[in-house]
């Protein structure tokens, strides 16, 4: 008995001894990651030792269902979808106490997948631009279009993501499923399409694929893909992005009056990312929140911002393996702008009293596409503004977290032609600042790269392809450049590139703006190359005359040139807004192809479809 006393005490030494040491390591390791954050991510060589695993990467050695849930993305939220398909899945294994072995693949890295040996495909897909499939995914989805196998032994289902703000609204989606569908796989469930990020939609969608594993017949494998998975070694790219330094920051345009346009210039360093950018790509960049805004966060919350916490799993790396402040995981993490509308469901949840102002908002449900008044309140707020309104102290901080939005990169044209410089990616950037319900609002992005960042400062970032959106390959062929704005950044680079490789195609740009001695972007450039013979600029000062005027006013008035240019074989390239302006030069491309080549609205429609699919009508465009 005294042995076994002693035996005990002797294992309680040890534990105590052991804690302390882990202990001690943690507060190093949590230094190290603050001293990270507060100096900016170029001290990411400091802390290498502490990369965590990604637990979604799952080996599996042992016999079991095998369930691929691969996903194509653009900006990432289909992953995050991947990801929590991923975690119920698990969840259902265990409560079934059954052998679902589910994997999360990227669609870039299809090459790994043998289809012959899936039985159940889980797809979540985005359509990006104006209704293809994403970039990375691209290779795979034309593999896909293009292959003739059999697949009558694959069960599936796609869960389709889009924004019906776009012509093509979820057309990558459809076109795969129906697909699949032709190639005999057994549709499992109907596709579901989602509307920008309607989660009411994306849990149904779950929930029914959940309910269908009890009855799906998965046969019980050794899973061949456990000795394929891809390593992280990739290079620098979206979730691993590259510490850049800011070399230049100039102001492009003259800010007098509050309503004025302030647009900036900046420049980054890429020099040993080994990152490559073509003409017409983007840069991504990770910024962080306004320190004000995250102290008035935490003032709400009643917190000093000290409390340690963990990273989210979907953290960009390197992130820490261990514990952060609060105050940093608000900072660099999470979206303070945007609210996920289950933030208000669990608050509702957690309250004693009914709050009649917050149930009359959750009455129609959590998709803002069917509940307006939700929609409304939400358009107007943001985090803090909820906190503040409804009580929440019930709901634990872990929570409110958990129903927070991850805070996404930013995406920016590259105004800039790697032929110039390859190691140097200029962007060009409208830096946002509003006022809603009394309160002063702004970008997190823009004025994070205005207010709080200074050259030769550093900031994450990577490059986003833009593969339908290129010069042509024939240096002859003359080209329409059509971008008001901060719409003008990738002609930039085209016409740098032009000029470089010594095209002797001709360089029409519309540019557009309010007004010609506040916000021509460029404007010296441009009239230099005008000069120089290099480009025919057509510009539209909107403001400055007492009729306002537009750039598709100036395509109408040019009908004879854009008609002639399109039937000399000219591409024509959109930048810019794409609820507006897109639309309204798209109009005026109607009239003129209606007026000049003697066509019916309906044959006009066809004859720019046909531009469109023989990649001589591009667009970049996104919804503000």
């Amino acid at each position: 008995m005294l042995l076994m006393v002693l035996i005990f005490l002797l294992s309680c030494v040890v534990y105590i001894v052991h804690t302390l040491l882990d202990s001690s390591n943690s507060s190093h390791v949590s230094n190290t990651i603050d001293d990270f954050i507060d100096l900016g991510p170029d001290c990411s060589e400091d802390i290498s030792d502490v990369i965590s695993v990604d637990r979604y990467k799952t080996v599996y050695t042992d016999p079991g269902k095998q369930i691929l849930i691969l996903y194509a993305t653009e900006y990432g939220f289909s992953e995050d979808v991947a990801r929590k398909l991923y975690d119920r899945l698990v969840d259902f294994s265990v409560s079934k106490d059954d052998i679902f072995q589910p994997r999360i693949l990227n669609a870039k890295d299809y090459e790994l997948i043998s289809f012959d040996q899936e039985q159940l495909l889980l797809l979540v897909i985005a359509t990006s631009g104006d209704g293809v499939s994403p970039s990375d995914a691209r290779p795979w989805y034309n593999d896909v279009m293009t292959t003739d196998s059999n697949l009558r032994h694959l069960n599936y289902s796609v869960l389709a993501l889009g924004d019906s703000n776009y012509r093509y609204f979820c057309r990558a989606g459809q076109m795969i499923d129906s697909r699949l569908l032709y190639l005999g796989a057994n549709r499992l469930i109907e596709r579901s399409n989602v509307d920008m990020e309607d989660w009411t939609v994306i849990n149904d969608w779950i929930k029914k694929i959940i309910s269908c594993l009890e009855t799906v017949v998965i046969e019980t494998r050794v899973d061949y893909m456990s000795s394929r998975l891809p390593c992280n070694n990739d290079g620098y790219c979206r979730t691993r992005p590259f510490v850049a330094k800011m070399k230049v920051k100039r102001n492009l345009t003259t800010v007098i009056d509050s309503d004025d346009k302030e647009t900036i210039h900046c420049e980054f360093d890429l020099s040993g990312s080994g990152l490559e950018f073509i003409s017409g790509d983007a840069l991504g960049i990770y910024p962080c929140n306004d320190p004000t805004d995250v102290e008035q966060l935490l003032s709400v919350l009643g917190s000093t911002g000290q409390e340690q916490l963990n990273p989210p799993q979907w953290a960009y790396q390197p992130k820490p393996d261990g514990k952060i402040s609060l105050k940093k995981l608000l900072q660099m993490y999470y979206d303070l702008k945007n609210i996920k509308p289950e933030l208000l469901k669990v608050i509702q949840h957690g309250q004693k009293d009914m709050n009649n102002t917050l149930n009359r908002l959750l009455v129609d449900g959590l998709s803002v596409k069917k509940n307006k008044m939700l929609d409304e309140y939400l358009k107007k707020r943001e985090v803090v503004d909820v906190l503040k309104e409804f009580n929440y102290e019930s709901v634990a901080m872990e929570t409110i977290l958990t129903n927070m939005k991850g805070l996404q990169p930013r995406y920016y044209s590259i105004s800039s032609s790697p032929l110039k410089d390859k190691n140097t990616a200029c962007i060009t950037v409208a830096v946002v600042r509003y006022k809603v319900l009394g309160k002063l609002r702004s970008g997190v992005a823009t004025t994070h790269l205005q207010d709080r960042m200074s050259v030769i400062e550093t900031c994450p970032v990577f490059i986003s392809r833009n593969t339908d959106f290129r010069l042509p390959m024939n240096k002859n062929l003359p080209i329409i450049m059509i971008g008001p704005g901060t719409g003008i950044a990738p002609f930039r680079a085209f016409i740098q590139e032009r000029i470089h490789d010594e095209s002797v195609g001709k360089n029409i740009l519309y540019f557009g703006c309010r007004n010609k001695d506040k916000d021509f972007l460029y404007h010296d450039e441009m009239e230099t190359w005008v000069n120089e013979g290099h480009l025919t600029l057509r510009t539209a000062f909107s403001r400055d005359q007492k009729s306002k005027i537009y750039v598709q006013d100036l395509l109408i008035q040019d009908a004879c040139l854009v008609w002639k240019t399109l039937q000399d074989g000219g591409h024509l390239y959109v930048c810019g807004d794409a609820k507006h302006m897109s639309n309204d030069v798209h109009s005026a491309l109607l009239d003129v192809c209606q007026s000049q080549g003697n066509m019916d609205q309906s044959e006009a429609s066809k004859y720019l479809t046909l531009l469109e699919e023989s990649q001589r009508y591009q667009k970049d465009v996104w919804v503000t």
